[in-house]
């Protein structure tokens, strides 16, 4: 897994990545791993439930990156 720095470089096709995302917290920021849906005729990521496939509220916290190839553990 390789992190690719945003929004120096974006993703060129729409779809589901995982993402890192920092937003305020009481005691400083917090940073956390996001997956988001990307939209690059936007140029916006939008939250995403990968449980049901919905797509929804534009996210409007700093997105420090994201990663264009994940493995997934099948088991």
């Amino acid at each position: 897994m390789e992190w690719i720095s945003y929004p120096e470089n974006k993703p060129t096709e729409s779809g589901t990545y995982i993402v890192s995302i920092t937003r305020p917290y009481e005691s400083g920021d917090l940073t956390f791993k996001y997956i988001a849906y990307y939209k690059p005729d936007l140029n916006s990521w939008f939250q995403y439930d990968p449980f049901t496939d919905k797509i929804s509220d534009k996210i409007t916290f700093k997105v420090n990156g994201w990663v264009e190839k994940f493995a997934i553990y099948l088991g």
